[in-house]
């Protein structure tokens, strides 16, 4: 399996956002030289991962990078992520399409699932359906947080308030 590079992801992604060390040791709230130190080694450790991944700096091919990289999928997910962005809405079809895409897939399962003998090779593939569709739903989730000013904390934070006031 190919698995992602994580520290060669976010080394892409510092040059295609044009981000220092400097920038993201102040975003990770660590001193400048163990941000340095990262790079000497490269390694960083997850939790500023996350950080830098949800920040301004983050775009949808660090994250989904480090979504692989934390699910051990193969990194040839990353070529599913579509070379131009497009706006939220249409970001919401694609999102609607696939995820009727990927009901057909749990259809296909359910039935595989239930033979005595079922093909491996059918279920894989529809297995990897429903990961496509679970990774283009985060991706696009992640889309509309940004473009609307919020993070994915503060979502969970309203989610829970409205699920709070409703019961």
């Amino acid at each position: 399996m190919n698995n992602v590079n994580i520290f060669q992801e976010l080394e892409d992604l510092r040059y295609r956002k044009n981000v220092s060390q400097r920038k993201i040791a102040i975003l990770c709230n660590v001193k400048p030289a163990s941000a340095g130190e990262w790079f000497t080694k490269h390694h960083v450790d997850d939790k500023y991962l996350w950080i830098i991944a949800n920040s301004e700096y983050g775009d949808d091919r660090f994250l989904l990078a480090l979504l692989c990289y934390e699910l051990r999928l193969p990194s040839s997910y990353l070529n599913s992520l579509r070379k131009n962005r497009e706006d939220s809405l249409a970001d919401l079809i694609g999102a609607q399409q696939e995820d009727s895409e990927s009901d057909t897939a749990i259809i296909n399962l359910m039935n595989l699932l239930s033979l005595e003998i079922p093909n491996k090779k059918e279920i894989g593939s529809n297995s990897l359906e429903l990961f496509d569709t679970g990774l283009k739903m985060i991706l696009s989730a992640t889309n509309i947080l940004k473009s609307e000013g919020i993070s994915v904390p503060e979502a969970l934070l309203e989610r829970r308030e409205v699920n709070n006031a409703r019961a």
